[in-house]
């Protein structure tokens, strides 16, 4: 089977989605700088295990906060919409991210999430 989940199709998803091009534009790139020979398979491996994870390139917390500033308005809609699909408060559904600041937790939030739908509607 060839690997439908590859930076181009969640990119390509993302903007079907329409998400904010700030959004997937940074997304990609901090991808891109930080596995520069990841191979499509490795990286097929890696986002169809993701399930809700946050993935290794945003635990950082400066990439967090220059995502959240590249995209402030998308992400805080975001939140507003994952808190009324899941009927928790963003603060519950962060709660493994105690701690961090607020920003990079609602970014890391956002990211998880979407990015998780978007790997299992490209498998679907």
């Amino acid at each position: 089977m060839k690997n439908i989940i590859t930076l181009s199709t969640i990119e390509k998803k993302m903007k079907e989605e329409e998400f904010d091009s700030e959004f997937i534009n940074v997304l990609i790139d901090v991808f891109q700088k930080h596995n520069p020979k990841i191979n499509e398979e490795d990286f097929h491996t890696r986002m169809y295990k993701l399930h809700y994870s946050l993935p290794s390139e945003f635990h950082d917390e400066e990439t967090c906060i220059m995502v959240y500033q590249q995209s402030q308005a998308w992400i805080e809609n975001e939140v507003i919409k994952l808190e009324n699909e899941t009927r928790l408060s963003w603060d519950a559904q962060t709660e493994d991210l105690q701690g961090l600041d607020e920003r990079v937790r609602k970014t890391q939030l956002v990211i998880r999430h979407r990015l998780s739908e978007i790997v299992y509607d490209l498998v679907d």
